[in-house]
């Protein structure tokens, strides 16, 4: 069974691999590789990872990205397929959970490509029928099963 599982890992990291892309122009197809290459042996060689439902993934860029007019550094994790065909490009926001948390809520996210941190601010361009759409997403402390939601929110003035 323990085979199966690690066989099962490998499988999913390889699709991963295939569904990854850089964040930017600028970002190596090396680079990404080499992330790709990184989150399937982390995800193979972990056995706390059999038990994620979700891949685990590498940081592919770190970037400037501006969220409601401050420039936060952001790791992005690159383009993921979406169950519905969908692509999501993703970034962790760096230091941006302080400043953004006290912003309203719009609603739980309908999926989510990785392992969500707690307390951290996310931004996501979610390309639908060729149209992007950029969403702005926050995971707040772990509940009691240990697993952390992913929920959406609007930009504003925080209070």
């Amino acid at each position: 069974m323990r085979i199966n599982r690690t066989l099962g890992l490998a499988l999913t990291a390889a699709v991963l691999a295939v569904a990854m892309t850089g964040c930017s122009n600028s970002a190596s197809s090396t680079a990404s590789s080499a992330a790709s290459s990184e989150a399937a042996s982390s995800v193979a060689a972990s056995s706390e990872a059999a038990e994620s439902e979700t891949a685990a993934a590498s940081v592919v860029s770190t970037e400037d990205l501006d969220v409601n007019g401050t420039t936060y550094s952001a790791d992005c994790y690159g383009e993921f397929t979406l169950s519905n065909g969908d692509t999501m490009k993703l970034w962790k926001v760096n230091g941006a959970y302080a400043d953004l948390s006290a912003l309203p809520m719009k609603g739980m996210a309908e999926e989510f490509p990785i392992e969500a941190e707690a307390e951290q601010i996310y931004v996501a361009d979610v390309t639908s029928n060729g149209e992007t759409t950029r969403q702005y997403l926050r995971t707040d402390k772990a509940g009691r099963n240990g697993t952390v939601s992913v929920k959406t929110f609007e930009l504003g003035d925080a209070e």
